[in-house]
């Protein structure tokens, strides 16, 4: 006869929550970047006076807490000229969302706030993709 397995107790921080979050952000097409929070960047500026370990700290503009199940990530992206910022924050809560959920099976609400906006060039992955469908494959003129 075989005894029942123990269940498995585990538990999530927020660093951990966060940069997941924070690598799944920067992958949503649109995003240039994460923008840190005046807290985030003092306790950054704080961190390289006092010779912390940087890696250490949570990821850039994004802030994670993590309560029994749930987690809220508020994440502060900039975006380029052009992009939709509705739909971008809410295909940057989706993808964070899953990969959050995916990552660590809690729940997640994600909030997205949109800090700041990029005159310059396009979105170098979007001009790469136009460039690329212009050009006629190798070969054919």
């Amino acid at each position: 006869m075989s005894s029942p397995e123990p269940a498995v107790r585990f538990l999530v921080g927020p660093v951990l929550v966060a940069r997941v979050a924070a690598q799944r952000a920067c992958r949503v097409p649109g995003v240039a970047g994460l923008r840190p929070d005046l807290a985030q960047a003092l306790l950054g500026f704080a961190g390289s006076v006092l010779g912390q370990d940087r890696d250490r700290l949570p990821s850039g503009g994004v802030a994670a807490t993590v309560d029994g199940g749930r987690a809220q990530v508020a994440l502060t992206i900039v975006t380029w000229l052009g992009h939709n910022c509705r739909d971008l924050a809410q295909a940057v809560q989706r993808e964070v969302g899953e990969a959050v959920t995916d990552y660590t099976g809690l729940e997640v609400q994600v909030q997205v706030t949109i800090a700041d906006v990029l005159l310059g060039d396009r979105d170098p992955q979007e001009r790469d993709r136009m460039q690329s469908a212009q050009s006629p494959p190798p070969g054919v003129r």
